[in-house]
């Protein structure tokens, strides 16, 4: 699909590459030229690591009281593939994504996964054409007002995908019990949360929204690990 005009979508991500084929490259998809090299994957492998060094640095600075894994379930819930396709909507990309004839679908392409990658690939191809501080600025500015919103953002998502993946099992709402088990000024609770009244997760935190997520993220993993077996 030769002489694609992606100038709107330079403008959309207020960056102008200098090397128009790394821009192509990140909207190339393995399937519409399976022979070929020329395709996102790398890209995206690197604009992955890129995104998540970028966000990991933001959310250091901005929560510096945190500890390092309430940091990194926000940096999850930032990153998730979800975040991912909805900056790839906003950015159009489901328009400019070169796919072979199986992805393709009337708006664009069937996957929302392939959105999704070539996120990270732009992001990866930004890094490539002109290094660190430029992927910086884009994913700063793309991932502006979710990286606001980040802490509570954390925690609406781990339980929310507990609740969801209990609702798809036919399963009760999860519940939380929670004990404060602080001392004077070193707070500290402690969650469980149980499903159809089975006890499927602990967590704590120094605050109780803190440990009943840690308590759900637990649950969650527990519920999908038996699923597997």
């Amino acid at each position: 699909m030769p002489g694609l005009d992606y100038s709107g979508l330079e403008q959309c991500i207020e960056y102008y590459f200098s090397d128009k084929v790394l821009l192509s490259r990140a909207l190339t998809h393995r399937s519409y030229s399976p022979d070929s090299d020329i395709h996102l994957e790398r890209l995206e492998f690197l604009g992955d690591a890129v995104l998540g060094a970028v966000v990991a640095e933001y959310l250091h600075d901005q929560f510096p009281d945190d500890q390092e894994g309430q940091l990194s379930r926000m940096r999850a819930a930032l990153v998730r593939k979800e975040r991912l396709l909805d900056i790839g909507k906003k950015w159009q990309l489901q328009k400019l994504i070169r796919v072979g004839e199986g992805e393709r679908a009337p708006q664009g392409v069937k996957s929302p996964s392939i959105v999704a990658n070539a996120v990270e690939a732009v992001i990866g191809a930004v890094f490539a054409d002109a290094g660190w501080a430029a992927a910086k600025q884009l994913v700063l500015l793309a991932w502006k007002d979710l990286l606001a919103q980040a802490d509570k953002l954390e925690a609406r998502d781990a339980k929310s995908a507990l609740q969801e993946w209990t609702q798809g099992h036919q399963l009760g709402l999860p519940q939380y019990q929670v004990e404060d088990q602080g001392v004077s000024a070193v707070p500290r609770f402690v969650a469980r949360c149980y499903v159809e009244g089975e006890w499927m997760g602990s967590g704590h935190g120094e605050r109780k929204k803190m440990a009943e997520l840690a308590a759900a993220l637990n649950a969650l993993s527990a519920l999908q690990a038996g699923e597997d077996e």
